[in-house]
């Protein structure tokens, strides 16, 4: 006899033996696959990093991409990343640090960061939120806290931004204008189409010398290719 059966006999036979109404507990609905599931916090909670690698060169490349490390070096490391992205907020926070102590502060590579906006219209205000904290200097310390907090971008996402702002010293009103007016739409718009017509369409991918990485590599794996490049 199947379970379910086996159940539901009981029951008829509970009701009939107490006269009393036997009712079966509802199963709980479960959140959709992919959903964030964490609690959303204040930014506040955690320390804002006001400077990413301080003493370390950055700026941008002829075609507008953020470096940083010498703009010199015999190595490029490009990454491309969407700030709604697990895997990539984990290889920024996990892995990059030990990437930029070993080559990049050594000033055998640069890094480069190259927007997608695979996840919606929460990357692309993530994206222009970043280009606008690059007004006031503060890019690559923009990039590191909106990885830091990438789950709970899903809510509140403008106005998470914008304490993120406030906490690397960024006036409110200045960044908050910048986002009303999309003044970057159309630049990370233009990064995003530039990276699809490159073959980029996973996440996060590392294009380094004539090699290409997809997925969060391991360190080894990542250090072989850029010595490999470095001795092109």
């Amino acid at each position: 006899m199947g379970i379910h059966r086996f159940l539901w006999l009981s029951l008829l036979i509970l009701t009939a033996c107490t006269g009393q109404t036997a009712t079966v507990p509802a199963t709980p609905t479960l959140p959709p696959p992919g959903a964030p599931t964490s609690t959303p916090v204040t930014a506040q909670s955690d320390p804002i990093v006001t400077a990413y690698y301080p003493d370390l060169p950055r700026g941008r490349t002829p075609e507008g991409y953020h470096y940083l490390g010498n703009p010199d070096a015999p190595v490029t490391i490009m990454v491309y990343s969407d700030f709604l992205c697990t895997t990539c907020a984990i290889y920024t926070l996990d892995l990059e640090p030990q990437v930029i102590e070993a080559f990049v502060v050594t000033g055998k590579a640069r890094l480069v960061y190259r927007h997608l906006l695979q996840l919606g219209e929460r990357s692309q205000l993530l994206a222009e939120a970043s280009e606008c904290a690059a007004d006031h200097g503060k890019f690559w310390e923009m990039r590191h806290e909106l990885y830091a907090r990438y789950n709970q971008l899903y809510f509140n996402t403008r106005e998470t931004t914008i304490d993120l702002a406030q906490g690397l010293g960024i006036p409110a009103d200045a960044f908050s204008a910048c986002l009303d007016a999309h003044t970057y739409r159309a630049q990370v718009e233009a990064d995003y189409s530039a990276a699809t017509a490159e073959g980029v369409f996973a996440r996060p991918v590392f294009r380094i010398g004539n090699e290409t990485l997809v997925g969060m590599p391991r360190f080894e794996a990542l250090a072989q290719v850029i010595e490999r490049a470095a001795q092109r």
